[in-house]
């Protein structure tokens, strides 16, 4: 079996739908154009960049000779990007997506890793989400969830802002999230082992945030998604579940959402209060950052 990543000119789409012998299957997975099954051949492809090539992924024995000349690269059987600092295996990681954005939710996701999985996903480019493009996490992560076991918890902007202003600063709120994700996680598999966090606080101040929640042997790891096969993983699968969460949350309003806090976000958010009032864009962004107080400064 052989996997490759393709990129089709969209004029040439209508040419490969014709070519393609493979049976057609519904998929209502975010921005699956066609998703194309049989037996031991897969063909999907997606689309969520407006007038560029459609991004497509082929996994079969042998890839028809119609989509060779749109080969990105092959994705090979043996994957150097999964790290291997951290031996143990099983092992289970977390890792978090939206603390750095000012629209959106935050997401924190658990994973658990087995000799079994590992070797299933040794294919994928398991590395640090932020290393990859969105458009290869939303493909890679549509996958990974039906592969690795993982716990995730979803937190959207009004609860944000509830617990925020309850007095828990960004970091407690990381802690208590990554503890529980891992906890649940940990139950779920029946896994005695070590838990691991991509480190982002101190160790007192974790285990101050987290003192009255299960005991767990928590340890975080500078560096964690290069360190931890686990933590990369659940890093992919945060960041899937993030697009997916912005993409809804565009459609709601018909708009594309920008990500991070930068002076981009800061033209879009007084575009979107104009147009959609203040209601609304309270309630899917994070009321402590700048950009906030900047928009609504007197």
């Amino acid at each position: 079996m052989k996997k490759y990543r393709l990129e089709i000119p969209r004029h040439k789409l209508n040419n490969v739908l014709r070519a393609t012998k493979i049976k057609t299957i519904e998929d209502l997975g975010a921005y699956v154009l066609f998703h194309f099954k049989d037996q031991d051949t897969e063909f999907i492809i997606y689309d969520n960049t407006k007038n560029k090539p459609y991004k497509a992924i082929f996994e079969g024995s042998l890839l028809p000779k119609d989509l060779t000349p749109f080969i990105i690269e092959e994705i090979g059987h043996s994957n150097p990007q999964i790290s291997s600092k951290i031996k143990d295996i099983p092992q289970i990681g977390s890792d978090e997506v939206g603390f750095g954005d000012f629209f959106g939710p935050l997401v924190v996701v658990s994973a658990y890793i087995d000799q079994e999985i590992l070797t299933k996903i040794e294919s994928f480019q398991i590395t640090d989400s932020k290393k990859l493009n969105d458009t290869l996490i939303l493909m890679m992560g549509s996958e990974l969830i039906k592969i690795i076991p993982h716990m995730k918890n979803i937190v959207n902007n009004p609860k944000y802002n509830e617990v925020n202003k309850s007095g828990k600063n960004m970091n407690e709120m990381k802690a208590m999230l990554h503890h529980n994700v891992l906890t649940k996680l940990s139950r779920k598999m029946a896994y005695t082992g070590n838990l691991y966090i991509d480190k982002f606080t101190s160790d007192n101040s974790y285990f101050k945030a987290t003192k009255t929640m299960d005991d767990a042997p928590i340890i975080l790891v500078p560096h964690g998604e290069i360190s931890s096969v686990s933590i990369a993983a659940a890093s992919i699968i945060a960041r899937y579940y993030f697009l997916l969460e912005m993409k809804k949350i565009g459609d709601q309003f018909g708009v594309t959402i920008p990500f991070g806090a930068g002076k981009n976000v800061d033209i879009f958010a007084k575009e979107f209060l104009i147009k959609h009032g203040k209601s609304n864009l309270e309630s899917i962004t994070k009321h402590n950052f700048r950009n906030f107080k900047d928009l609504f400064e007197d």
